[in-house]
């Protein structure tokens, strides 16, 4: 036999009630939820540049160097005179850095970063002969100012190799020669990657020592599809 349970009007009314607020609560007020941020960066992708290995020049510097040689005698605390020897002529000055037949870089996105060798000289340092002046005079008890200035000439092939590894030649030639670099990357990407020469598109050039200053923005994946 079914039991039936009769409620109070007052009872009945609070559990009618308690049930609408119940529905406009699961209705009108959104559970808690949980939000996860991720942050997408571009990939790195390495890519191998092949070459017919050798020199690439990068950078060369022009000057009019001079060299200057003299030679002071005494005798028995007697002055004998000074010879004075010059030399002036324009130097060429070369730099390269060394292609391995395998290079490896770096492709973030739109940009194409390049670990590069160091700069070297090309030794011995070039000088033009035909431009070259000459100057030398003998102390005024002195017959030697043509040893002198032969004494001179041949110092100036290990004197132009001091000044060509010089900090100061070394960083004169840094730019122009991250330059040289990346043309010659950028021509290879063009070629083979199909690489872009539109505005974003670029080649990072860090020579030994150096590191990449600021991380480029990251890329969208249809603009990494592109390369």
């Amino acid at each position: 036999m079914p039991t039936h349970i009769r409620l109070p009007g007052a009872a009945l009314l609070i559990v009618v009630v308690a049930a609408l607020m119940a529905w406009a609560g699961w209705h009108f007020y959104p559970a808690t939820t949980t939000r996860i941020e991720t942050t997408v960066i571009a990939p790195e992708v390495p890519v191998v540049i092949r070459t017919e290995g050798g020199l690439l020049e990068v950078a060369t510097v022009i000057a009019q160097e001079r060299f200057t040689r003299s030679d002071t005698r005494e005798f028995w605390g007697i002055h004998l005179g000074t010879t004075v020897s010059h030399i002036q002529a324009p130097v060429h000055y070369r730099y390269h850095i060394a292609l391995a037949r395998e290079w490896h870089v770096v492709i973030r996105g739109k940009t194409c970063i390049v670990q590069a060798p160091a700069i070297k000289p090309s030794l011995p340092v070039a000088f033009d002969t035909s431009a070259m002046q000459m100057y030398t005079h003998n102390g005024w008890a002195r017959l030697n100012k043509q040893d002198n200035l032969a004494a001179l000439a041949q110092s100036i092939t290990p004197e132009l190799e001091k000044r060509a590894l010089s900090a100061g030649y070394q960083q004169l030639v840094i730019e122009p020669a991250r330059q040289t670099v990346r043309e010659f990357v950028m021509q290879w990407l063009i070629k083979e990657q199909k690489w872009s020469r539109e505005p974003g598109y670029t080649v990072e050039v860090l020579f030994p020592g150096e590191v990449l200053r600021a991380r480029p923005p990251a890329s969208s994946p249809n603009q990494d599809s592109q390369l």
